[in-house]
């Protein structure tokens, strides 16, 4: 300070002080980005593999429904040939014609990366909204959709099932061999309203869970599947 070095002093402190702040500020930013691209590299993964489990889960939902689409189109082909003429039926497409209406088929998609984002919370990691949304609300979706395919099965294996193995050969429907052929069965049962009502109810509760004239669930899973394979598709290309 005697030498009048008061200022060179000053200022050599606050260019030590801006420097740090600098290297501070570089570091932070460097930390920043790297964090960025570590969060970018989880979402990429993340969405990878929701895509590829929605494709799955597309066949799965058009497996499903090929086979509640046979309860119901065998269903009403019985119903068509009632009454019955016994003396003139073909038992071999009667029998052919039951045994389509034994399918019992559910909806069981794959979710493990949604269950992982749920788990961890970390649905933020997912930076479209719309897509968030969908993945969100599709554990919620799939139980409401499910809930027709439960009514139907209990349906059959509580009430359906008990009625008609009293009236048909289950060893022969296990063998692929027609129900009928047994000297113990009275193929007239057939033209009985129990067996008219069974089937009648066994269609109405497929046509809960397919019919495409309301807004069901099906097509509102159908739709949300095709969505989310849309984006997650477009996401993958913006890679």
């Amino acid at each position: 300070m005697e030498k009048n070095k008061t200022g060179k002093y000053l200022k050599y402190a606050i260019g030590e002080i801006v420097l740090v702040m600098i290297g501070i500020l570089l570091a932070l930013q460097v930390n920043n980005w790297n964090n960025d691209r570590i969060q970018k590299k989880k979402e990429a993964d993340y969405i990878e593999h929701i895509h590829k489990e929605f494709l799955m889960n597309n066949a799965q939902l058009d497996t499903t429904t090929s086979y509640h689409s046979r309860v119901y189109s065998n269903a009403t082909k019985i119903l068509n040939l009632l009454p019955i003429d016994l003396n003139a039926i073909n038992k071999d497409s009667l029998s052919f014609y039951i045994t389509e209406t034994f399918h019992n088929w559910t909806f069981n998609p794959q979710q493990s990366t949604i269950n992982s984002l749920t788990n961890t919370s970390s649905f933020d990691m997912i930076s479209n909204l719309e897509l968030r949304e969908l993945l969100q609300n599709w554990d919620e979706l799939v139980k409401d959709y499910n809930e027709e395919e439960i009514i139907s099965k209990a349906y059959s294996f509580n009430d359906y099932f008990p009625y008609l193995r009293k009236h048909i050969s289950f060893k022969n429907f296990t063998n692929s061999e027609n129900l009928f052929y047994n000297q113990n069965i009275d193929v007239a049962f057939v033209n009985d309203l129990e067996f008219e009502n069974a089937i009648a109810f066994r269609r109405e509760l497929i046509r809960d869970i397919i019919d495409p004239a309301y807004e069901n669930e099906l097509k509102l899973v159908r739709q949300s599947i095709h969505r989310i394979i849309e984006l997650t598709t477009t996401k993958k290309t913006d890679k």
